[in-house]
C-alpha cells in the first residue's frame, strides 16, 4: 500500500494548501462555535434539564426518558444532509442553518412553557426540542470535524481539540450557574429562590435564541481550501437503505410507546419489528464502512460506550430518592460539574493525544464513563454529587471516538465517515427509554433490597445495565483495536503493531 493508504489521516492534514493564519482561523472558529454549544448546554445537552422539566410536568421516567431518546434517534440527520447537500461549498450555509434551527426551537420551547395550556402540550414541545436538538446539533458537529479536516493540518489538532474541549466547557459552568439562579436551589453554598411556576424554565430556554444565534453568524467565517471537483449527489439508490431507515426508527420510536400509553402489546411487536427493519436499513447502507475490520471494531465500542450519553436522565431523577429534593433544584449544579470536570478532562486527554495514540484517549474516556455509573450506585448524600462530574469528563468519548475513526479514514471518505460516526448514537437511543422502564418497573412492582426503596433499587439497576455496556465496548477496544489504525495496513492483531522510535508512541 502506499503511505497515504497506510496513515491517511496524517498525510491529508499535512496536504493541506490553506496558509497557517487562516489554518489557525479556522481552529479559532471551531472552538468559537464549540463555545456557544457549551454555553448553552443547559438546554442543548438533552437530558438533566429536559427530565427534570419533565418530571415537573408529571411524568414518569419513561417519558422524562422521551427528550434523549429523541435526540439520539435523529442524530441520524447528518447523514441524510450529507446526500441532499453533498457540495463543500455549502458547508457553512449548512452549518448556519444548523444554529440558526436550534434558535428557534429554544423560542418556541420557552414561549409554549409560558402560555396557559395542558402540561401535555407542554411536554410534546420538550421531547420535539429534544428531535430538533438532536438533529441540529450532531449535524452541525459533523460539519465543523469537516472544516477541521478539510482547513487545517493534522498536526494542529490537538490544539483544537485541547481549546475547544478543555476551555469551552467554562462557558457551559457559566450557562449552568444561571440555570441554578432560574431554577432556584443549591449551588455549592449558594442559596437560590425556587420559582413555583415554569418561569425559571422559560429563561432558561430563551437565553439559548441569541447565543445560537451568534454561532449561526461565526459560521460564515470558516475559510477552506479550493476544490477541483464538488461532488455531486449520490442517486437515490446508493442512499435507499438509509432514506428506509430514518422513518421506519421514527415509526418504531412511536409504536412503542404507543403500546406503553395503550397496553396493546400488538403496537409494541410493531415497534420492534420496524426496529429490526431500521437496522437492516443502516446496515446496508453503510456496509462499505462495515466491511473494514478496523472500522467495524470500532462502531461495535462506540455504540456500546455511547449507552452511557442516554443515562443522565435516570441520574437527574434519582435526585429525590439520594438528595431528599426535586430534580430541578440540583439540575444547575449537576450541570456545572458536569462541565467543570470537563474542562480539566479535556485539556489532559488533549495532552494526552499529542503523546500517545487514539485509542489511548478512547479508553481513558470510556473508562471514566463507566466509574461514573460505578459512584451512582454507591455514593449517598451530596457524595452523589460527583457522579455527575465523572459523567461529564467521561463524556468527551464523543471526541475521541469519531477521533479514532478519523484516524482510520481515507481523505476521500472524512466526510461520510464523520457523517457515519454521529449516526452511532442512533443505536444507542433506545438504552434510554429502557433505562427509564427499568426504573419504573422495578417501582411499580415494589421490589426492594435492604433498606433500599423500590424506586431506588430501579435506578441503581438502571445504573447497573448501562455500567455493564460501558465495561463491554471497554474490553472489546482494549483486546480488538489497534492503537494507532492509521499505520495498520492489512489489519494485523494488535501485538503485531511495531512501537515507534524511542519508544514514543506515534501521534495521530
Amino acid at each position: 500500500m502506499s503511505d497515504l493508504e497506510n496513515n491517511p489521516v496524517e498525510d491529508s492534514g499535512e496536504q493541506c494548501s490553506l496558509p497557517e493564519r487562516v489554518q489557525v482561523n479556522n481552529l479559532v472558529l471551531f472552538a468559537l462555535c464549540t463555545g456557544m454549544q457549551y454555553l448553552a448546554a443547559p438546554v442543548l445537552y438533552v437530558g438533566i434539564t429536559q427530565a427534570s422539566l419533565c418530571e415537573k410536568l408529571g411524568a414518569d421516567a419513561r417519558v422524562a426518558n422521551l427528550p434523549a431518546t429523541m435526540f439520539f434517534a435523529f442524530t441520524a440527520m447528518p447523514v441524510l444532509l450529507a446526500w441532499l447537500s453533498p457540495g463543500i461549498g455549502s458547508l457553512r450555509r449548512n452549518l448556519s442553518i444548523c444554529y440558526g434551527s436550534t434558535a428557534t426551537m429554544l423560542g418556541v420551547t420557552a414561549l409554549v412553557l409560558s402560555m396557559p395550556v395542558a402540561d401535555s402540550v407542554k411536554l410534546g414541545v420538550v421531547i420535539l426540542q429534544g428531535a430538533v436538538s438532536g438533529a441540529a446539533g450532531p449535524t452541525a458537529i459533523a460539519l465543523l470535524w469537516e472544516m477541521v479536516g478539510r482547513g487545517s493540518d493534522e498536526r494542529r489538532r490537538g490544539l483544537a481539540l485541547g481549546l475547544a474541549f478543555g476551555a469551552g466547557p467554562v462557558l457551559a459552568v457559566i450557562g449552568s450557574f444561571v440555570q441554578a439562579v432560574l431554577m432556584g436551589g443549591n449551588f455549592f453554598g449558594l442559596e437560590f429562590k425556587s420559582p413555583e411556576n415554569l418561569d425559571g424554565f422559560v429563561v432558561l430556554f430563551a437565553c439559548g435564541v441569541p447565543v445560537m444565534v451568534i454561532a449561526s453568524v461565526l459560521s460564515w467565517f470558516f475559510k477552506l481550501p479550493e476544490v477541483e471537483f464538488e461532488p455531486s449527489r449520490e442517486p437515490i439508490g446508493e442512499v435507499l437503505g438509509l432514506l428506509v431507515g430514518l422513518p421506519l426508527m421514527l415509526a418504531s420510536i412511536g409504536l412503542v410507546q404507543a403500546g406503553e400509553f395503550t397496553g396493546t402489546p400488538l403496537y409494541r411487536f410493531g415497534g420492534y419489528l420496524a426496529a429490526a427493519l431500521s437496522a437492516a436499513g443502516f446496515l446496508y447502507h453503510f456496509r462499505p464502512i462495515l466491511t473494514q475490520r478496523v472500522l467495524l471494531l470500532a462502531t461495535v465500542v462506540t455504540v456500546l460506550v455511547y449507552s452511557g450519553n442516554t443515562i443522565p436522565s435516570n441520574m437527574t431523577l434519582f435526585s429525590p430518592e439520594v438528595l431528599g429534593d426535586e430534580p430541578a433544584k440540583f439540575a444547575g449544579m449537576q450541570n456545572a460539574l458536569r462541565f467543570g470536570f470537563k474542562v480539566v478532562a479535556g485539556a489532559v486527554l488533549g495532552w494526552l493525544l499529542t503523546r500517545s495514540h487514539p485509542r489511548q484517549g478512547l479508553v481513558a474516556t470510556a473508562t471514566i464513563f463507566l466509574l461514573a455509573q460505578v459512584w451512582a450506585i454507591f455514593a449517598t448524600g451530596t457524595a452523589y454529587l460527583v457522579a455527575f462530574g465523572l459523567y461529564g469528563a467521561g463524556e468527551l468519548i464523543g471526541v475521541y471516538a469519531p477521533n479514532y475513526i478519523l484516524s482510520a479514514s481515507r481523505p476521500g471518505d472524512i466526510r461520510r465517515n464523520m457523517a457515519f460516526v454521529t449516526l452511532l448514537m442512533v443505536p444507542a437511543a433506545p438504552t434510554g427509554y429502557l433505562f427509564g422502564a427499568i426504573a419504573d418497573s422495578i417501582r411499580e412492582a415494589g421490589w426492594q433490597l435492604g433498606d433500599m426503596t423500590s424506586a431506588a433499587l430501579g435506578f441503581r439497576v438502571s445504573f447497573g445495565v448501562c455500567a455493564l455496556l460501558i465495561l463491554l465496548g471497554i474490553l472489546v477496544a482494549v483486546v480488538k483495536l489497534p492503537r494507532t489504525p492509521g499505520v495498520v495496513g492489512g489489519d494485523p492483531p494488535p501485538d503485531d503493531i511495531p512501537e515507534p522510535p524511542d519508544g514514543e508512541s506515534q501521534v495521530s
